[in-house]
């Protein structure tokens, strides 16, 4: 079977989150057998700083097509970025072949990939991962509504990565839709069989420092834990600032430390020197973090903003409520009291029966299958 992916863009060492979750689906798609071309197109500003024009090469046995070019727009003048779509597209079907499903992920790249399925007939799959669907239709923009129906009434599947988005979707859009939740690399994150008396306790964090991730509420709610405990805070963004003087006010500077952004066996040796996972975000469609820290065998602290609801529980750690700093440093303190009750090598190895690649890849592969018998 031949596979098309489509994305907004391809991860490297200088930009490694830039269609992160796409390129590990086109490569756990790979690894299963499938034959996979990945179609990126990377339409972000110039502040992001790389070279321009359509690029053909493999990477971990995925053909990539990757067409870059720095006109900052992904959500407006659709008909145009559709004929930017086409360029990497009839590159990939000289060199490729035409594939039998074109998946897209995003609603705003999906609904660019509709000309596909219009002009060539291939079945087309949407991934919907975004944050901007998943919330009352009141408070979604009428442009995200436009290009998230056209996505989704053109589509032959749609998957959603958390129940949560499910819902609001068929609520907001009147569309059904699959949920097959994000993937994380089991060839990076794993219990690496660290001592758990290591000192000082640490509670550790990863996410970009945006409001939506609720770093405020953390900080906050740590001053209050009130014991030698550190923790630290992996990511970087526009909240940064704010960030540090609110450490600096609460006087944790020696207590609280922010890393900046790290690549992902950074990320994971860090996680073999700490005791508990927390982040208190506002909203999650699913939760890849929590999802990582827990194959390190890292108990979670999580709240109840739409994704970590449908994996968090009593065996691999605690849900509060969002916005909620007495109830989040209530459960640090649980949490570091009554650490022992909770079994790494459990909350490891459960989660990667769980998350997997190759049982993601599988499960999207049933979903290629229907639609080839349709």
């Amino acid at each position: 079977m031949k596979v098309a992916v489509i994305s907004r863009g391809k991860p490297n060492l200088q930009y490694p989150l830039n269609g992160i979750f796409e390129f590990d689906q086109a490569k756990a798609l790979a690894k299963i057998g499938i034959d996979v071309a990945f179609i990126a197109i990377d339409f972000r500003a110039r502040s992001f700083k790389r070279k321009y024009g359509l690029f053909k090469y493999e990477c971990d046995g995925v053909h990539v097509f990757e067409l870059s070019l720095p006109i900052n727009v992904y959500r407006r003048a659709l008909p145009i970025l559709q004929r930017l779509l086409l360029i990497p597209f009839r590159a990939m079907l000289k060199s490729f072949g035409k594939p039998d499903v074109v998946h897209a992920h995003f609603y705003s790249i999906a609904a660019i990939a509709t000309i596909i399925k219009k002009k060539y007939g291939i079945p087309l799959v949407v991934t919907e991962h975004s944050s901007k669907i998943n919330k009352p239709a009141s408070e979604i923009s009428d442009l995200d509504k436009k290009l998230a129906s056209k996505a989704y009434n053109q589509c032959d599947s749609l998957i959603c990565v958390s129940k949560a988005l499910a819902d609001n979707v068929l609520q907001n859009f009147n569309r059904d839709s699959v949920v097959i939740p994000d993937m994380v690399d089991d060839q990076v994150y794993s219990y690496g069989g660290k001592n758990k008396n290591l000192s000082p306790f640490v509670y550790v964090s990863v996410g970009n420092l945006v409001t939506i991730k609720a770093f405020d509420i953390l900080i906050e709610a740590f001053a209050k834990v009130n014991d030698d405990a550190k923790l630290y805070i992996i990511g970087d963004g526009p909240e940064k600032t704010k960030l540090e003087n609110q450490i600096k006010k609460l006087g944790l500077e020696g207590k609280v430390k922010l890393f900046g952004q790290l690549d992902r066996l950074k990320i994971n040796e860090i996680y073999q020197q700490s005791h508990v996972f927390v982040l208190p975000s506002r909203s999650e469609t699913f939760g890849v973090s929590y999802v990582e820290a827990m194959y390190a065998g890292l108990p979670v602290i999580a709240t109840r903003c739409g994704g970590p609801e449908s994996f968090v529980d009593d065996s691999n750690g605690m849900l509060v409520n969002i916005n909620d700093v007495e109830a989040l440093a209530d459960a640090m303190r649980s949490m570091r009291d009554n650490y022992s009750a909770y079994d790494p090598i459990t909350i490891s190895e459960e989660s990667k029966k769980r998350f997997s690649p190759e049982v993601i890849a599988e499960k999207i592969v049933e979903i290629y299958n229907q639609i080839k018998v349709l």
